[in-house]
């Protein structure tokens, strides 16, 4: 697996994947930002100002930013194997699809960690630096939230990766995650359809609490996780069985 993490890495350290990684992040915060000095974002700062601002970047990345940042990612990580033939190139050596499909969902994983540490970094520095926010750093909320957005984000991983190594077009399944992201604030209210909808899972795991949206339950958890696996599976499971035939 080593070998393939190094050659994986090899054809993404210099292309563009690295560019949704960071603009997901900044415009995150930048929306927080500019609504932070607005009337009703003001309001919603006054009484917990870390809460309130944390909700509004919350609102924009994990809605939006995030779910449309792992569906590039994904399409990216497989863009150079659509391509004049890749997909049979690679499997023409004696690796795994396994290996190979685990070693992409890894990077696309790893990539969201990063994103996801860019937003803490973001929400502290700003929050601090830019709007003055005194009261001390709720790092036990801001940890929690981060590291709950990315293991939420998994099902959705494994659900993009899945069609992108199976689409040849790039647009396809980004219009898709565009048309499926925006009911995603919807569903997330409802308590049946929220947990098991891959789109609204990392707004719930996000959330900051006080803000009316369902709490991260044991259910809720257990249904990620469930979701996770067996969206995993499928997509491995269809990547190792079908025929390749560009």
């Amino acid at each position: 697996m080593w070998n393939v993490i190094q050659a994986e890495w090899m054809k993404i350290r210099k292309s563009s994947i690295w560019f949704p990684v960071i603009l997901a992040p900044v415009l995150a915060i930048a929306i927080g930002f500019m609504a932070s000095h607005h009337r009703a974002g003001m309001q919603s700062l006054s009484e917990d100002p870390w809460n309130g601002y944390y909700f509004i970047v919350v609102m924009a990345y994990s809605l939006l930013m995030l779910p449309l940042m792992t569906g590039v990612l994904c399409s990216l990580m497989c863009r150079l194997e659509h391509l004049s033939g890749g997909w049979k190139q690679i499997l023409a050596f004696p690796i795994p699809r396994t290996t190979i499909y685990a070693v992409k969902f890894l990077y696309v994983f790893a990539f969201v960690a990063l994103a996801q540490i860019l937003v803490l970094l973001g929400v502290v520095s700003t929050g601090v630096g830019v709007l003055h926010i005194m009261t001390p750093i709720p790092w036990n909320m801001l940890f929690r939230s981060i590291l709950g957005g990315w293991i939420a984000i998994i099902p959705l991983i494994a659900l993009q990766l899945w069609v992108s190594t199976w689409w040849k077009s790039f647009g396809a399944p980004f219009a898709v995650n565009v048309i499926l992201t925006i009911p995603g604030v919807a569903v997330a209210h409802s308590s049946r359809f929220g947990p098991v909808y891959p789109w609204a899972q990392p707004m719930l795991a996000m959330m900051p609490g006080g803000h009316h949206f369902l709490d991260m339950t044991t259910k809720t958890t257990s249904t990620i996780i469930i979701s996770g696996v067996v969206l995993i599976l499928v997509g491995w499971l269809h990547f190792a069985k079908r025929d390749i035939t560009s």
